[in-house]
């Protein structure tokens, strides 16, 4: 049930496209212009990074851990990547401006850099469903090539997993008091992040015969975050708090952005 949401705003997505008429499949591309309608999917790669990301650094730092292999100690050091996939739907009702649609899974994963001789653990930090929407702005118009502006601003449902690493890693890592379960969701890792986002995306559009594009670009986005409660997790090796105890944060990512999918004439 909890994918109901997001398969009913595919179908939203889709129902403009009732109108679309397949034969210019055959015809040469004509690129971006008034009365299309590009509809594809993508996929990002990138890099996650603000205060809550600085959080889990340094929650870290300074904590080590020994192989039980060999007996060596080394100290734990953290990478961040973020990824995500999803449906655009764009039409444009004039030359060089569209209306875009976005609906995509997002994740961020937290792994260890011990080194390639050694073992490294990857563990989900964050995760979440997004819709978004927003103008697109066309430098060009019926090219075989287009540079494309959009920015968006959305809602994003997702949960976030405090520490993955320091859970699996630290073995000091404490635990709470039942009086802190029961006061103030203390000591719960996983807590629902429901957030507002913005962002802006950039794409190099290649337009090919039959009505194919392919996007090269880069996008940037920012999650106003607000926590279900307070952290309250400490790493008993360095006596550090997780967080601060704060219920708030920006989340940032950039990251480079692949493309691809359908032009029609609507």
């Amino acid at each position: 049930m909890k994918f109901l949401p997001a398969a009913i705003l595919i179908l939203l997505c889709a129902i403009p496209a009732g109108g679309v008429r397949f034969d210019e499949l055959d015809k040469p591309p004509e690129g971006a212009h008034g009365g299309q309608i590009l509809l594809g999917a993508y996929a990002t790669v990138g890099v996650p990074y603000g205060t809550i990301i600085g959080a889990e650094n340094g929650f870290i730092r300074n904590s080590t851990y020994t192989f039980s292999d060999n007996l060596v100690t080394k100290k734990i050091m953290l990478r961040h990547l973020s990824f995500s996939y999803g449906i655009i739907f764009e039409y444009m009702p004039i030359d060089h401006l569209g209306l875009k649609v976005k609906l995509r899974r997002s994740t961020i994963v937290q792994t260890t850099i011990f080194g390639s001789q050694y073992q490294n653990w990857s563990r989900m930090l964050y995760g979440d469903f997004t819709f978004a929407f927003g103008p697109s702005i066309h430098v060009t118009t019926r090219r075989q090539w287009d540079i494309a502006i959009a920015p968006f601003a959305g809602y994003s449902v997702g949960e976030y997993s405090a520490a993955p690493i320091a859970k699996e890693l630290v073995y000091s890592f404490r635990t709470p008091t039942a009086t802190e379960l029961i006061f103030g969701y203390a000591g719960k890792r996983d807590k629902r992040v429901n957030s507002p986002i913005l962002g802006t995306e950039v794409n190099l559009t290649f337009y090919f015969s039959g009505g194919f594009f392919l996007s090269l670009g880069t996008e940037w986005t920012m999650n106003f975050m607000e926590f279900s409660g307070n952290y309250y997790l400490m790493n008993t090796q360095t006596n550090l708090w997780f967080f601060g105890n704060r219920k708030s944060t920006h989340l940032h990512s950039i990251s480079f952005m692949l493309s691809g999918g359908y032009a029609f004439l609507n």
